[in-house]
Formats: structure tokens, C-alpha cells, sequence
């Protein structure tokens, strides 16, 4: 009976740890699809009933379609030399991954009303994404400093 509890509880870990992998993997993979540019490769990586939670601009949007379009938008339209990528901790807890990042690249486009040409950014956030368990991306959302950015394009002092 010891033997079987063991069995069982080594069982258990490694299927925490193989879940917390494969989290890990398709976080890589997506920010991978990032980093390519490729809306095409963003978008496989998101379930069809993905829910996206910009704090922001405080806004969910739901589903594939319009949550790829509003996110890729958002992040890629006026910053096409974009980066993104993982720059402090990680954490897994279950099928959702928590990670600290840094966002940046030039901006070249409208903010509001103000149009900017050629300014330099870099900021930090925080997302948490959870992962089905086919590895598709049912929910994302993104904590970043604003007011950042806003200054790096001087919108505000």
C-alpha cells in the first residue's frame, strides 16, 4: 500500500511538472510568434473563446477573431520595429503562467489626438495567460505602466 502511495504521488508531481512545461512551451512559442510579427502565428495560439483584459485602457474584448485583431493592433500597428519579450520572473500555477515583461520598439503613428513620429519606448508589465489543455491561449491579461509610455512619447511630463 506504501508502494502504491508513492507511485501515486510521484505520479501527481510529474504530471504538475509536464503541465507547468507545457505551459512554459506555448508561452515561448507565443512570444516567439511575437517576435517573428506574424498576426498568422499569434493567432493560432488563441482559443476560439479567448478573453482579453487590457488594464490600460480597462477593456475585455472576447473571442479569436476580434481579440487577435484588438491585440495585435494594439501592440504591433504603430510600432512595427516592436519587441517584446520575458524579462524577470515566471511563475505556473496550473495551466496559467505569470510573467513579467518588457514592451518596446518606436512609435510611429497617432496617440489621440497627437501625431508622433519616430519615438523610442520601452515599458514594463505583467501578464497572466492561461492555457487550455489543447494549448490554446483562453485568457490574457495585461498590467502595464501607461503613464510610461506616455511620457516616452511626450504626451505628458
Amino acid at each position: 500500500m506504501k508502494m502504491l502511495g508513492l507511485v501515486l504521488l510521484f505520479w501527481c508531481v510529474s504530471i504538475a511538472s509536464a503541465s507547468a512545461q507545457n505551459v512554459e512551451e506555448v508561452l515561448k512559442h507565443y512570444m516567439d510568434a511575437w517576435g517573428e510579427h506574424s498576426i498568422s502565428k499569434i493567432d493560432s495560439f488563441f482559443a476560439d473563446d479567448v478573453i482579453w483584459y487590457d488594464l490600460s485602457s480597462d477593456t475585455t474584448t472576447k473571442g479569436k477573431e476580434k481579440v487577435s485583431k484588438a491585440i495585435t493592433d494594439a501592440f504591433m500597428g504603430y510600432v512595427p520595429n516592436m519587441y517584446w519579450v520575458k524579462s524577470g520572473d515566471v511563475f505556473v500555477s496550473g495551466n496559467t503562467v505569470i510573467y513579467e515583461w518588457t514592451y518596446g520598439g518606436t512609435f510611429n503613428g497617432k496617440w489621440g489626438d497627437n501625431d508622433i513620429e519616430g519615438k523610442d519606448f520601452a515599458i514594463k508589465g505583467i501578464s497572466t495567460t492561461t492555457i487550455n489543455n489543447r494549448g490554446k491561449i483562453i485568457s490574457q491579461k495585461d498590467y502595464y505602466d501607461v503613464d510610461s509610455f506616455k511620457r516616452a512619447l511626450g504626451i505628458i511630463k
